[in-house]
């Protein structure tokens, strides 16, 4: 373990991350490719301050209090309402405008191969009801990054506070690009998103109706095979909201466990590089930076001119379904429902291979 300017880096003699304790943030992910170049497969920025400077906003860090969307910024808990800032279009998105990726996290404990993070989120933090205490562990094993997810209710002296509940939802956004940007674009990366139930139908706000899908063309990544389709196959298909950006579901929600199993498989022909994604949440959402404009440019890891632009880059973030906490499914909404006593974990693994 070695740290720099704040940065904590974590090895092994495969794989190399850097880790930051603003957002909690995969800074750098190094891995060699099939011809022994090593390669920084994520996106981001050099340094800390650039991070926090940054006005585009997009999302490199650990997401939360409650990751993805909550409908209209509003849910209700403990027998009455609560109201969100609306930060995108009539949703609350990644916990508000001063999300845990914005936050300062303690690091708590290191090693050679893991470091742990700690954040407290008091009591109406971004709209939210009760103190929270959130973790984050990253360990590195062979030529993989094991990321576990806690949040449990701090003590409160507010006896009124006994018995009340409040939801968490966090997962990483990192941005991957396979080939380290040698591919400006994730364009020819292929995806296989092996067992996969198949997608949630939205809304045109992006909030699930409560329908899972399989026949919606283009979003289809699993009847491909273990060979996959590149995300540039069908990207014309999805454009209402300008490429992907959808929750594909991989466990039944009603008996969902908390074994980790393989979700999704990306790989990049330039690079070979191949990435497996397991976990024990019930799905993820796949986002392909739509949004991201290119005014944020690459890291010096990665090749001169990079920028951070539409199809850079792809994120896979495990966690419970978009506006989870108003379902009307019980089991959906027990999946981010924590109070003291019920803490809230996940799990999810990143194994790096040549193919």
């Amino acid at each position: 373990m070695t740290t720099n300017n704040g940065d904590v880096t974590i090895a092994t003699d495969e794989l190399t991350v850097v880790l930051r304790p603003l957002g909690a943030t995969i800074s750098k992910l190094l891995y060699a490719d099939k011809d022994g170049v090593v390669r920084d497969l994520v996106m981001g920025y050099d340094t800390a301050d650039a991070q926090a400077d940054c006005t585009a906003h997009p999302y490199v860090g650990t997401v939360g209090r409650f990751a993805n969307r909550i409908a209209n910024g509003t849910f209700n808990l403990n027998g009455k309402s609560y109201s969100l800032a609306q930060n995108n279009g009539p949703n609350s998105l990644h916990g508000g405008v001063d999300g845990f990726d914005r936050r300062v996290w303690d690091v708590v404990a290191t090693s050679q191969t893991s470091v742990s993070f700690q954040l407290t989120s008091p009591a109406d933090d971004q709209g939210f009801p009760l103190a929270v205490i959130a973790t984050v562990v990253y360990e590195v094993v062979d030529s993989s990054l094991h990321i576990s997810y806690g949040a449990a209710v701090a003590d409160s002296q507010d006896s009124s506070d006994e018995g009340l509940e409040t939801i968490v939802n966090l997962t990483t956004h990192s941005y991957f690009n396979l080939s380290g940007m040698v591919n400006p674009t994730i364009l020819t990366h292929t995806a296989y998103f092996p067992d996969s139930r198949g997608h949630l139908v939205v809304t045109e706000h992006q909030i699930p109706t409560g329908e899972i899908s399989t026949s919606v063309s283009g979003l289809d990544f699993t009847s491909v095979g273990p060979g996959g389709k590149s995300f540039g196959t069908d990207m014309q298909l999805v454009q209402q909201f300008r490429g992907y950006d959808h929750f594909y579901v991989r466990k039944d929600f009603a008996t969902a466990d908390k074994d980790v199993v393989l979700a999704a498989v990306v790989r990049s022909p330039e690079s070979g590089i191949r990435m497996e994604i397991s976990s024990d949440a019930v799905g993820f959402q796949l986002y392909t930076a739509n949004w991201n404009d290119g005014t944020v440019k690459g890291k010096s890891t990665q090749p001169p001119g990079t920028t951070f632009g539409s199809y850079s880059s792809f994120c896979l973030e495990t966690s419970a379904p978009p506006d989870a906490i108003n379902s009307d499914n019980e089991n959906i909404r027990a999946l981010v429902t924590i109070k003291k006593g019920k803490d809230w974990s996940q799990k999810t693994v990143y194994k790096f291979s040549k193919a």
